[in-house]
């Protein structure tokens, strides 16, 4: 694609799978090598263009990859009809599994000249489809959300949701106030009434927030689906909450990841088949959350390992940045402060912030572990950040390479919190997926009907992938 073209112009993208990076050029984003089946492989590509690149080709093709050799390119055609910086991204599936993705930016300038642009190349990670696995496809351009499924049997077209729903930030915070007080346990509601409206506020959110045509695509695919990922952006969605429900489907399973194991992909994020566990690294501050202590001594005893133990600041970047840790947990408050730069976690030497992690994602130096990160923030009535908040640490730990992040979306309790977490690692070193850990652990943990706690966590990562031992 060019680097640079007039306004008004028209601008082609040509897109294949290669054998080699070489012979597509020499600027590289290298992740893994792509293993092709005996009889090829249907690649579909789909690319995002934010407002101002006007599509005059689909958005969406399929590449017939052979055995051996490079496919064919696939071209996307775009006016240039606003001036700016416009990023396009171009993500793979085979099926409903993400195989890779990367972005290139266009420069659109009235009276600009033709400036062409370096290939780029992403390596399509070494996956073959996960039976069953679906990916909801989440844009939102500021203006409007854009929802897709895609599945290993459908290959549905996006979908524009309803002008409704396309700012719903206010609907959204109602909700989380009243999870807080859920957490706190002022909210007046009895055990019974607490999941009762959490229930009604999950199906009014699948209800206002889904559009039909997405909701009748998922009842045609739902006895099928093994694994659900949402692939979003930094958006203010609390999809952990979404209850299917219809009155011309006489299924009733519950909340969404009560159905199956439900995890997050954010843009940039590789997708890795394994996380470490080992090293492992516990960051516990000097005033950490009630449990916090017992929760560490009871990883420690189930993760019989090489471990150590911070509490302060200038070791903890040392290691990340070295990529030197396997497991990754911290036992804390998450606070926000828009003096610190969002999300703050207070230990010794100073607040540790997404910010701070800048080198790493740069560096990526926490690919080559693909560590487990987990951030169990239990959080006081007085320290409760907006959950929106949180997606900060998610974006930087995964762009940095961990193979999966976990943290909550909003306040959860101490005992519950210990509780997912001893859940959560059992199932995880017994040999189950990163996804079905998580289902265990969310189940065992709404055991207790007053507390929403197993909804707040969300999860990014391969649900399929499985904890290693370095």
């Amino acid at each position: 694609m060019p680097a640079a073209v007039p306004l008004g112009a028209d601008v082609s993208l040509l897109v294949r799978i290669a054998v080699s990076p070489a012979s597509a050029g020499s600027a590289t984003i290298l992740m893994k090598t792509f293993e092709i089946g005996p009889h090829g492989a249907k690649v579909t590509v789909i690319v995002q263009a934010p407002r101002g690149l006007s599509p005059t080709e689909p958005l969406e093709q399929v590449l017939a990859v052979p055995v051996d050799e490079d496919s064919e390119p696939a071209r996307f055609g775009f006016r240039a009809e606003c001036p700016g910086l416009f990023t396009i991204r171009v993500t793979a599936f085979v099926g409903g599994t993400f195989l890779g993705e990367l972005t290139a930016e266009l420069s659109v300038e009235a009276g600009g000249l033709l400036a062409e642009g370096p290939s780029r190349i992403a390596a399509i990670a070494p996956i073959l489809p996960e039976p069953g696995e679906v990916t909801l496809q989440v844009r939102f351009d500021g203006e409007q959300y854009t929802f897709q499924l895609l599945s290993e049997s459908y290959l549905f077209e996006p979908v524009l949701a309803r002008a409704l729903t396309a700012r719903p930030s206010e609907g959204i915070e109602r909700t989380v106030a009243m999870l807080r007080t859920m957490a706190n346990e002022s909210s007046g509601y009895t055990p019974r009434n607490t999941r009762a409206w959490l229930e009604r506020m999950g199906i009014g959110l699948w209800n206002d927030m889904v559009p039909d045509l997405i909701k009748d695509q998922f009842w045609q695919l739902r006895s099928s689906i093994g694994a659900f990922t949402i692939a979003c952006g930094q958006d203010a969605i609390p999809w952990e909450l979404l209850y299917p429900l219809s009155s011309a489907n006489d299924t009733d399973a519950g909340f969404l990841v009560e159905q199956f194991p439900v995890l997050r992909r954010a843009y940039g994020q590789r997708r890795s088949r394994r996380v470490s566990v080992t090293p492992s690294l516990y960051v516990v501050p000097a005033r950490p959350p009630a449990n916090a202590r017992q929760e560490v001594d009871a990883l420690r005893h189930r993760i019989a390992a090489e471990s150590h133990e911070i509490c302060d600041l200038e070791p903890l970047l040392e290691l990340v940045e070295a990529g030197d840790v396997g497991l990754l947990h911290f036992a804390c408050h998450n606070t926000f402060s828009a003096e610190a730069g969002g999300s703050s976690i207070a230990i010794g030497g100073g607040p540790f912030i997404p910010g701070l992690l800048n080198r790493a994602v740069t560096t990526r130096s926490l690919a080559q572990r693909s560590p487990l990160v987990f951030i169990n923030a239990c959080r006081s009535a007085g320290a409760i950040p907006e959950y929106t908040k949180l997606m900060g640490w998610a974006e930087q730990f995964m762009a940095a390479g961990a193979g999966a992040f976990i943290g909550t979306l909003w306040a959860v309790r101490s005992d519950s919190a210990l509780t997912f977490a001893e859940a959560f690692y059992d199932a995880l070193l017994t040999g189950q997926t990163l996804g079905q850990a998580v289902r265990t652990a969310r189940l065992t943990t709404a055991a207790n009907v007053a507390d929403p706690t197993w909804l707040a966590y969300t999860v990014y990562g391969d649900p399929a992938a499985a904890a290693e031992y370095q």
